[in-house]
């Protein structure tokens, strides 16, 4: 593997982590650790962009505010996600973010999906009704909070991706707090409630570790296409049921363990349509 898979998978187990840490808070206002993940953020970038004397404003501020809007608006519905539903299913729908990169790049960048993208569109659908469950079911409330996470994350990843020629990585991940902390925080007070011990540590160490992971993930999609890493990522979807299933004592049903394999399956098809895998039909890239 080259450096960018390399990176991309620090970034995969480091978020694993974060997203356990997240659930075990549950009890807090997600509001809460959003915020103190952004706060954190924001001084490790001002530290380390001024230690090397680098622009905070950047230079191409739209898309980098853009970056900031879906970033924040992602990341709060997947913690909201995180504390309500159980982990493995919250896992998979934020993974389904490319394939919506799919759909973005189709509408906005006027990149042609081939045939076989949409088989797999499809089919993550069905995938993501099944992970819904039918012995007890997961609201579909939680589950279009879920996929509005993945669509958020997908953009964001986008800004990204446009920005790599641009804008040093520190300064594309700069823009996630400065739009999260004036956004969120005014919601975090009203929201308040006094972290107890050890939760402060953990809440400071949400911060510091979503840094290390966005700045590897930022540095792997500045170095190499989305379609050539992305299916590093789907590491989090078997980390998802197997941390919820050892830490949370969440048990998943027949249904939705194959709901959770098709859409992994339907992750890996679509990374290897993407780079030409498969034997061709309908449209033509």
């Amino acid at each position: 593997m080259n450096r960018a898979m390399w990176y991309l998978v620090v970034a995969t187990s480091v978020f694993s982590v974060i997203n356990v840490v997240v659930k075990y808070l549950s009890h807090l206002p997600a509001t809460e650790v959003v915020v103190f993940r952004a706060f954190t953020s924001l001084v490790i970038c001002l530290f380390f962009i001024w230690r090397k004397g680098g622009d905070f404003a950047g230079k191409n501020k739209k898309v980098l505010l853009l970056r900031g809007i879906f970033g924040t608006s992602g990341l709060l519905c997947l913690f909201i996600c995180l504390q309500n539903i159980p982990l493995a299913v919250a896992i998979t729908l934020i993974n389904l973010t490319p394939i919506f990169t799919v759909i973005i790049a189709h509408v906005f960048l006027k990149e042609k999906a081939n045939g076989w993208q949409w088989v797999f569109l499809v089919a993550s659908f069905v995938g993501v009704f099944l992970v819904r469950g039918q012995a007890d079911p997961v609201a579909w409330p939680w589950i279009l909070l879920g996929l509005f996470a993945a669509l958020s994350a997908a953009l964001a990843y986008t800004c990204v991706r446009y920005l790599r020629l641009s804008e040093d990585p520190l300064v594309v991940i700069l823009y996630f707090p400065l739009v999260t902390v004036p956004i969120v925080g005014p919601v975090m007070i009203y929201q308040w409630q006094t972290p107890q011990g050890a939760e402060w540590l953990l809440l400071i160490g949400i911060g510091v570790l979503t840094q290390v992971a966005q700045y590897f993930m930022t540095l792997a999609y500045q170095m190499e296409t989305a379609a050539n890493v992305m299916i590093f990522n789907y590491a989090g979807l078997f980390w998802g049921v197997l941390l919820g299933w050892s830490l949370f004592d969440e048990v998943l049903g027949l249904a939705q363990i194959v709901g959770v394999v098709l859409v992994f399956l339907c992750l890996c098809g679509n990374y290897f349509a993407s780079r030409g895998k498969f034997f061709r039909f309908g449209p033509r890239v």
